[in-house]
């Protein structure tokens, strides 16, 4: 009987101690260094996300896939108008011949979306640190001209195809 308290013990601080950081990586971090390294990671890549990379419908140039985070996920299947801050889409950037070329970036941060103005956005052309930065910051209006017509921002509908 002391053997199963203690890995009763053991396993409910596991699951203390990693639920937490499970729901964590749902939500990129608004800091463009540390986005960066999260990106890098491919933390997003457990999300759903789209069947195939397509051409950008929007201003970005290349082929893209975009990954939506559970919150984001769960909100456009309900048809919400507005997505519950912490929302996030990551966009994977591709070359021509399909080789990951930077990411685009978006991340609910205000309770009302506000035409997209309570948005964080990030985009890179690159991967490294040493890339062309497109934009970083909240509101940004590069991503507010086209994001503004999308359901609070989002312009993906569900299901994602």
């Amino acid at each position: 009987m002391p053997r199963f308290r203690c890995l009763a013990v053991l396993l409910s601080f596991v699951i203390a101690v990693a639920a937490p950081l499970a729901r964590a990586s749902d939500v990129p971090p608004t800091d463009g260094a540390a986005l960066l390294k999260w990106l890098q990671s491919g933390a997003y890549k457990a999300w759903p996300k789209e069947s195939a990379a397509h051409r950008s419908m929007g201003s970005h140039k290349v082929l893209v896939q975009t990954y939506m985070n559970p919150t984001v996920d769960k909100s456009l299947e309900a048809k919400s108008k507005e997505h519950p801050r912490g929302s996030a889409a990551v966009k994977e950037l591709l070359d021509a011949t399909g080789k990951l070329s930077g990411w685009a970036v978006a991340v609910k941060t205000a309770a009302q979306g506000d035409g997209a103005k309570g948005w964080f956005w990030y985009e890179i052309l690159g991967t490294t640190l040493n890339n062309n930065v497109v934009a970083n910051g909240q509101g940004v209006p590069l991503c507010i001209e086209c994001h503004a017509r999308g359901r609070d921002a989002m312009l993906s509908e569900h299901p994602l195809e």
